[in-house]
């Protein structure tokens, strides 16, 4: 005897069926505590531990410590991250935001929900702009989504100098600022490079207490300081004499440069970027100002 054709419904009527029990009373089996004011979510065992493996190893797990009115809590999550995490185990969809896309998508890893975290990423994909792709490459680069760090990077490429005046640029890790300063296709020229660089050091050290030096210790080797013009780098020299955030080899590696006019094909720090401005001082590389 045949098995038979599975063939299925609307899933779109299942989620709106499948959503009258999300959160809801009736049957539930299971009671969370959620985030600092500890809300209350119900849920039912048998969908969570069905859908989700990180629910049925914490259901199997403290079983026997749990009696049945034993609330869970979860205080490192907050409440409508938790709703969203529900409402895809309950109904596969889930309503994100601008505000939350983020942390939901910190949540579906966590919650090793791998279709979850697809949605979260077309969401942040999908509403990428100068003003929230510095949070948004460095949650990607927090949670290994390589393809949508390199559409952050993209967009940044293009157009840096909106990107080094948002908010969120001085809000990143110095992992993220690094993997920024790592591009070829940064249109910028050097020297604005380095005054994003010192603002976010600057303002950073502010917050922290930290030295502008300690801060920006790893990044500031990605500024590729012979593409700068001999009078600005002697500008910037003076001045870090005072400040003392760029080490001392990286502006000397600049000086030599211009003096010898030696090119390195391997040497990262005169490779020129898309933004890199025509300069005499440039020539050895192809890159002199028209007269």
């Amino acid at each position: 005897m045949s098995d038979g054709e599975a063939r299925f419904g609307d899933p779109k009527v299942l989620a709106v069926e499948m959503s009258k029990i999300l959160d809801s009373q009736d049957h539930s089996d299971i009671k969370f505590l959620v985030g600092e004011e500890r809300k209350i979510f119900f849920g039912h065992k048998c969908i969570l531990s069905a859908r989700c493996e990180v629910f049925r190893a914490m259901f199997a797990e403290q079983s026997t410590k749990h009696s049945a009115a034993d609330p869970y809590v979860l205080s490192d999550i907050k409440p409508p991250i938790f709703r969203a995490l529900l409402e895809f185990l309950y109904t596969n969809k889930c309503t994100i935001t601008a505000d939350t896309s983020i942390d939901v998508l910190g949540a579906a890893i966590e919650y090793g929900l791998e279709d979850m975290a697809r949605i979260c990423v077309g969401y942040i994909r999908d509403s990428l702009s100068v003003d929230n792709v510095c949070e948004a490459i460095q949650a990607a680069l927090t949670y290994c989504q390589d393809d949508l760090a390199r559409e952050c990077l993209t967009l940044i490429d293009g157009d840096p100098d909106a990107v080094f005046r948002s908010r969120g640029f001085t809000e990143m890790s110095e992992e993220a600022l690094i993997y920024i300063l790592q591009s070829d296709k940064l249109m910028a020229d050097e020297g604005e490079i380095l005054k994003a660089v010192k603002e976010w050091a600057t303002v950073n050290s502010v917050v922290s207490g930290e030295s502008m030096g300690d801060l920006c210790k790893h990044a500031i080797e990605h500024v590729r300081f012979p593409l700068i013009d001999p009078d600005e780098l002697s500008f910037i020299e003076k001045e870090n004499n005072r400040k003392k955030y760029i080490p001392i080899h990286l502006i000397s590696h600049a000086w030599k440069f211009h003096a010898i006019k030696e090119v390195d094909r391997n040497d990262i720090q005169i490779r020129p970027r898309a933004g890199t401005l025509p300069k005499e001082s440039l020539r050895a590389i192809g890159l002199a100002a028209n007269k």
